[in-house]
């Protein structure tokens, strides 16, 4: 949970435009066709010294709860999903519960071997890319309670 609203969270996940901006690794962001809840944009991933690699992805964007995007450069990836979900905090809309998820395998296997080795650190460096972008834009973020469920299990007496 974050102390941002799903609107604020929204409003810079699905401005892709400005990826390029912000997130590391980003070298180019471009929306090459905007239509209602979706979007296409070519994008350059560069790992120095490893790879550069540039792909067109497809978004669908559910405002402000959900941004979706799909490559389907199957000469790169054999498959590449990435799924941002902000649900509202039920105690307080202006903290969201954020839940992203990146799946994919590249069809060449030394890809596939560099981006395993790197994954934890790349989905951190820009899960932080994301906040310190929200932050920048909406201001430090608000402070959120974190609220721990604790389960007690009650012992069972027995009876003879």
């Amino acid at each position: 949970t974050v102390g941002y609203s799903c609107d604020q969270l929204y409003n810079v996940v699905s401005k892709v435009e400005r990826y390029q901006e912000f997130i590391p690794y980003c070298k180019k962001s471009v929306v090459t066709l905007r239509k209602d809840a979706s979007l296409s944009a070519n994008l350059v991933i560069r790992f120095q010294p490893f790879f550069n690699i540039s792909y067109t992805s497809h978004v669908t964007c559910i405002e402000p709860y959900l941004v979706t995007a799909v490559c389907k450069d199957m000469k790169l990836f054999e498959h590449l999903h990435t799924v941002w979900k902000f649900t509202p905090d039920t105690e307080n809309p202006n903290h969201t519960q954020v839940d992203f998820a990146v799946s994919f395998k590249f069809q060449n296997s030394y890809h596939s071997y560099i981006a395993a080795i790197f994954i934890d650190d790349i989905v951190k460096k820009n899960m932080n890319a994301f906040l310190t972008r929200t932050e920048q834009l909406y201001g430090k973020e608000k402070k959120v309670k974190m609220k721990s469920q604790i389960i007690k299990q009650k012992k069972q007496s027995k009876t003879n």
